[in-house]
């Protein structure tokens, strides 16, 4: 069933309060695992979420949506 996923695109998010680093990690362990496609690096926020922050998760999600167009 598993199987099936092979080749998907992923992009991550994730948002701390001190620190992302292992959350980002086993993430990255278990899609390894799955053979899925990174379309990017993981974006990593720490602390207060501002209009800059807000503006990259814009674009993280574009990068995703721009990606499942067909070509």
């Amino acid at each position: 069933m598993l199987e099936a996923t092979i080749g998907r695109p992923y992009a991550l998010h994730v948002h701390g309060n001190s620190d992302t680093t292992g959350a980002i990690r086993g993430v990255e362990t278990i899609v390894t695992g799955l053979k899925w496609k990174r379309l990017r690096e993981p974006l990593s926020i720490v602390g207060e979420v501002d209009a800059a922050v807000r503006e990259a998760c814009w674009e993280l999600g574009a990068t995703v949506v721009a990606s499942l167009m067909p070509a």
